[in-house]
């Protein structure tokens, strides 16, 4: 149970595109096909029927893969980029992959380092089919854009590493235009990145981003486990123990989360009443209030019952066994405190038959035992986090340095482009001329045209300027 409200600046909010997020565009990493497509009854306001359709991720009677919740991730993170660049419209976004691995919360290195391109390049390629499923702002038709599109239009990965370890990053990216106008017009819903990026389960991810649509409007919803894997496009799960088998770890991740209109308080699962099926029961609540949870809280006040409760769930074959005046008594002797260590941690094997016995054994020769698996946890957790915290200094550093590079960069831009264009044309000749010595001995055409390129003359044309500067 996540019940910890996370500070509003971290919660990197993003507005996402609303047709991609009224369907179930991306599916988990272990979805088998290479394709994916579902529809929709609704009644039109003639009284028509009309069915809708999406189909992901084929051309013809070609399948070319689908989208995940990777590429669902890396989307909202190019939203994210996309507003921060003041949401142009008519241009390319300029990017690093190292910007989206910082966004997502990954270490950087070479295996994030391809997993971002290959997520770049599904968004760019992967082909996805609105039938008469595709809705604009303020229109109430269902537009259909059978000739597909993808996500992203264009999208250009460039970055260079010199030898100083600097890494110059030119790459870019543009929405599909009919994403662009959506957004634009703000035909959105907002989405909590930050929160999106605790989840650990992708079926939670799933969950939460269904739930945070169609409690919008309400603070109680209910559903069925097959009605739900068929509103996310699961239907591979055919069986309701395998369903409830998925469900129960993701709605403890999922209650006390934070929605775009208020809490989950409640994330559940009961039995439905013919037996058959389990149903999943939500509650919505407003943020900061006091959450809903069937544990007992625990009594300070009574310190036997907290002792007994731990000694019952360690030794459940003993439960009854110890009786509240026994603990009371060894808690006067001990404190508590040490009670309730020596219980965490004395042997709990299915050999023990008299724990009580081995407790107060613990106790009276002051016995060194071992760490419990909690607490081993718990050290793993503390080092992990220190490593962390060095990490994100070193990424933190990497970012200055990155953003001082670019300061730099326009700084120099600025006086380029202050010159007359004759001066311009001057001054970008002679870095042609400085990389055509450079590079002399390269034979290879393709090459030599490579570091010819504008961006590279532009690169050599800095260097000229803070030359001549000092």
């Amino acid at each position: 149970m996540n019940n910890t409200l996370i500070p509003l600046q971290d919660k990197k909010i993003v507005r996402s595109e609303l047709n991609i997020e009224k369907w179930p565009i991306f599916t988990t990493s272990s979805f088998k096909r290479k394709s994916r497509e579902f529809s929709r009854e609704i009644t039109t306001g003639d009284g028509k029927t009309l069915s809708q359709k999406v189909i992901i991720g084929r051309i013809a009677d070609k399948e070319v893969g689908v989208l995940r919740t990777f590429e669902m991730k890396g989307f909202y993170a190019l939203v994210k980029i996309w507003e921060e660049a003041r949401k142009p419209i008519n241009q390319n976004v300029n990017f690093s992959l190292h910007q989206i691995a910082e966004i997502l919360r990954r270490e950087w290195g070479r295996t994030t380092y391809r997993q971002i391109q290959n997520m770049i390049d599904r968004l760019r390629f992967t082909p996805i089919k609105w039938v008469y499923s595709w809705k604009q702002r303020n229109d109430n038709k269902e537009y259909s854009l059978e000739d597909g599109f993808t996500i992203l239009a264009d999208k250009k990965i460039f970055e260079k590493k010199e030898s100083n370890q600097r890494v110059f990053s030119f790459s870019s990216f543009r929405f599909h235009e009919a994403i662009l106008k959506n957004l634009i017009e703000n035909h959105t819903k907002p989405v909590y990145l930050g929160i999106i990026l605790n989840f650990k389960k992708e079926i939670s991810l799933l969950l939460y981003r269904h739930i945070d649509l169609v409690m919008a409007d309400k603070n109680y919803y209910e559903r069925t486990t097959e009605g739900l894997f068929s509103d996310l496009d699961l239907s591979e799960y055919k069986y309701p123990s395998k369903r409830k088998q998925l469900l129960t770890p993701a709605l403890k991740e999922l209650e006390g989360s934070e929605l775009s209109t208020g809490m989950i308080s409640r994330a559940d699962l009961e039995k439905t009443t013919d037996g058959k099926d389990w149903k999943v029961v939500f509650r919505k609540s407003k943020k900061g209030l006091k959450i809903e949870h069937k544990e007992k809280q625990e009594n300070d006040n009574n310190k036997a019952v907290l002792a007994v409760e731990l000694f019952n769930k360690r030794f459940p074959q003993k439960k009854g066994m110890l009786k509240e005046e026994v603990i009371e008594a060894l808690i006067k002797k001990y404190s508590l405190d040490k009670v309730m260590l020596h219980i965490s941690r004395i042997s709990n094997g299915a050999t023990v038959n008299n724990p009580i016995g081995l407790l107060k054994m613990s106790l009276e020769k002051e016995w060194d035992l071992p760490p419990t698996q909690e607490e081993i946890q718990l050290q793993e957790k503390q080092v992990r986090d220190e490593k962390e915290k060095i990490e994100r200094a070193r990424q933190e550093r990497e970012r200055e340095e990155y953003l001082k590079t670019k300061e730099e960069e326009e700084r120099l831009n600025k006086i380029f482009f202050s010159l007359s264009q004759e001066e311009q044309e001057k001054l970008k000749e002679e870095a042609r001329q400085e990389i055509i010595a450079e590079h002399m001995e390269d034979n290879q055409e393709k090459t030599s045209k490579f570091f010819l390129m504008d961006i590279m003359v532009m690169i050599k044309v800095r260097e000229i300027l803070r030359e001549k500067e000092s």
